[in-house]
């Protein structure tokens, strides 16, 4: 690995609390539908404490571009106008002084929509958070399948399984008793907070990111850097980003993946 890169996962416990008083993203109620293709490009980005001509590239990952280098990231985004965006890595200079380089603005933007030529990231409050203008290069970045099958609407819910809301969400959730790693009681859960982060450990690895949940169950997440450590994992803190939909079931948080399947359910802790 080039020497001026930082490793992702030794930044995660300082993303998430960067993001710790940054306000409510999780609950979204978009006003308008939205393209998620017209924000794949590259992007002079105007947002508070945000560098002048700072460059914003949305396509196969999340990138900023500023003078200390490149921050590298994750970001979803759906045609009901909802998009979340994470940083986790970036330019070795980007982090000098034990400085968290990562933007606060980023931990407010839970939706979008267009604007003229511009494109507009908003809170979850329908607030401008930043503005994004092309021009910035003039390459153009490709829309892939693997994208396309992301924008794409999520299977509706599986009979018996009522949409959550994002508070239904919020709190610690752990793996149903038969699906616990042996011997590791609690220490497999997942936790979404109030802010729009999320984070959880399969036993032994940590994990996280932002998420927004939206009308019908409609859920996005972006998935963070984990370690891999090996141990018998359990697979609940990958589900926030596999699935399409929340639900609930006798009380029990219900992940379903896009198809419909239900990839797993998780009880209170």
């Amino acid at each position: 690995m080039v020497a001026n890169r930082v490793v992702a996962a030794a930044l995660l416990s300082v993303l998430v609390a960067a993001c710790g008083g940054s306000g409510s993203t999780a609950a979204v109620q978009p006003k308008a539908a939205g393209d998620p293709e017209a924000l794949v490009g590259s992007w002079f980005v105007a947002a508070a404490g945000e560098e002048a001509q700072a460059i914003l590239t949305i396509g196969g990952g999340l990138s900023l571009s500023r003078e200390c280098g490149t921050l590298d990231g994750g970001w979803r985004a759906n045609a009901h106008a909802m998009f979340v965006g994470d940083f986790f890595g970036g330019s070795g200079h980007c982090f000098e002084n034990q400085r968290n380089p990562f933007p606060e603005w980023m931990t407010k933007v839970a939706g979008f929509r267009p604007d003229g030529d511009s494109e507009l990231l908003l809170s979850s409050d329908g607030r401008t958070v930043a503005t994004l203008t092309p021009g910035a290069r003039s390459s153009l970045q490709p829309i892939t399948r693997e994208m396309r099958d992301g924008f794409a609407e999520p299977a509706r819910l599986p009979t018996g399984v009522s949409p959550a809301t994002a508070d239904d969400a919020i709190g610690r959730w752990l793996p149903m008793p038969e699906d616990r790693p042996e011997g590791v009681s609690d220490k497999a859960f997942v936790k979404f907070d109030v802010n729009g982060t999320y984070k959880g450990s399969d036993g032994c690895n940590a994990a996280g990111g932002r998420y927004a949940v939206g009308p019908d169950g409609l859920v996005l997440a972006t998935n963070g850097p984990t370690t891999l450590v090996g141990c018998d994992n359990s697979p609940l803190p990958a589900w926030p980003a596999d699935a399409g939909r929340l639900g609930l079931r006798d009380g029990r948080l219900v992940f379903v993946d896009p198809a419909g399947k239900v990839l797993g359910e998780a009880v209170r802790a």
